[in-house]
């Protein structure tokens, strides 16, 4: 069983793709009956970003103003200074069983263990001093299996749920990284980065103050990423209210239409922005280096797409709604095009059956008992993913809707 498990950690493939295993919940829990989570549930923040962006002085900052009892998680092969203080006993099953205790009512430890039940078992013997988890990755782990696993194992009856997921990058050299997709000989179609900020929750633009031309740089974010807030950070100091309890994977039909209105409003900044840069580029020639890094907004392969469409007239439409889902996410088609959708949310209602869709790569449900909105006027489907097009989606949509 325990081989089943997936690892904590996935590195980035060299030919770029993006290949998990199948975690689909038909497997382990029907999809509509995953169920939000129980009041004795502790919620894990993943909290992920590229060496140096910050992750590590962030969880310093959360440890000093929370009055939360924290447990923060570290991978033994992160990069985070704590790492080095932590201390590790480990017996036959390479598992850890001890916590070092870091001050401000801070719990520590380093997990070797491949998979979700070691943090379970961790939880399990420090049950009565732990009120809230933090999980940091290391700076090359793809945080959407992670995910995946917290996600899944909430309807198995877990002790542990996946609140959100907090991605952390350096505001000076971020741009860097999402370029150095075109910068090898064999260039890739997506770095980690790509996918830290697609699965992003929440993005803290730390170092902030290090850079004069943060617009650009948070259009850039945005052009990957439309859903979710971006906070400027320095020294990773944020109101811990804006990153921890998000319960991003719940039934939260607010949060999935605010996440609508946020694309919206960030398409249209960008769409602004490269008109200006256009307009500069006309009337000024020193304008034509801000151009080249400007025209990387559409060369990213990682976008987000919002589908609008009519309220379902009948309940059958759910099951309509399911086969769709399933040919993108399992099949990853649109129109007969080849695409990979990292992260999904939705609102779809019928009538007075208001549900929410959730979904990380090929794991999705639609949970029921949402509640109906006053301004929502139509049902919304918000995608993430690489290779998207808003047309390719809408026809297979007809498809069957």
């Amino acid at each position: 069983m325990d081989e089943e498990i997936p690892e904590l950690v996935t590195e980035l493939p060299e030919n770029g793709e993006i290949k998990t295993e199948r975690y689909i919940a038909e497997k382990f829990v029907p999809f509509s009956s995953t169920p939000t989570p129980l009041r004795n549930q502790i919620p894990v923040t993943i909290v992920t970003g590229y060496l140096g962006s910050g992750k590590s002085t962030l969880l310093k900052q959360i440890g000093l103003k929370s009055n939360k009892r924290l447990a923060i998680i570290l991978n033994e092969f992160g990069d985070s200074s704590v790492v080095e203080k932590s201390v590790r006993i480990e017996d036959q099953n390479n598992s850890i069983e001890e916590w070092l205790d870091i001050g401000n009512g801070c719990l520590c430890c380093t997990v070797k263990d491949n998979g979700v039940a070691a943090i379970e078992n961790l939880i399990e013997r420090s049950k009565d001093k732990i009120d809230y988890i933090l999980l940091e990755t290391t700076g090359i782990a793809d945080p959407g299996p992670i995910a995946n696993m917290f996600w899944l194992d909430r309807g198995l009856a877990s002790n542990i749920y996946v609140d959100g997921v907090v991605t952390v990058v350096d505001a000076g050299n971020i741009v860097k990284s999402l370029d150095d997709v075109n910068s090898q000989e064999k260039p890739l179609d997506i770095t980690a980065a790509h996918l830290q900020i697609a699965l992003a929750d929440v993005v803290l633009l730390n170092k902030s103050d290090k850079v004069r031309d943060l617009e650009t740089v948070t259009l850039r974010i945005q052009s990957i990423n439309q859903t979710c807030p971006i906070y400027p950070t320095k020294f990773g100091d944020i109101e811990t209210s804006k990153i921890l309890d998000l319960h991003a994977f719940d039934a939260n039909a607010k949060l999935v239409e605010n996440n609508a209105k946020l694309v919206e409003n960030n398409a249209k900044l960008v769409e602004n922005n490269a008109k200006l840069v256009e307009n500069n580029a006309k009337l000024v020639e020193n304008n034509a280096k801000l151009v080249e890094n400007n025209a990387t907004f559409h060369g990213d392969k990682v976008i987000t797409v919002t589908l609008d469409f009519p309220f379902f007239k009948e309940v059958s439409d759910f099951d309509k709604m399911e086969k769709f889902l399933q040919k993108i996410l399992w099949e990853n088609k649109a129109n007969g095009k080849p695409i990979e959708i990292l992260r999904l949310k939705g609102l779809l209602i019928c009538k007075d059956d208001v549900r929410v869709v959730q979904g990380v790569r090929e794991t999705y449900e639609i949970i029921e008992n949402g509640v109906l909105l006053d301004n929502v006027d139509q049902n919304k489907l918000v995608l993430i993913g690489k290779d998207l097009n808003s047309d390719d989606l809408k026809l297979e949509l007809e498809h069957f809707i």
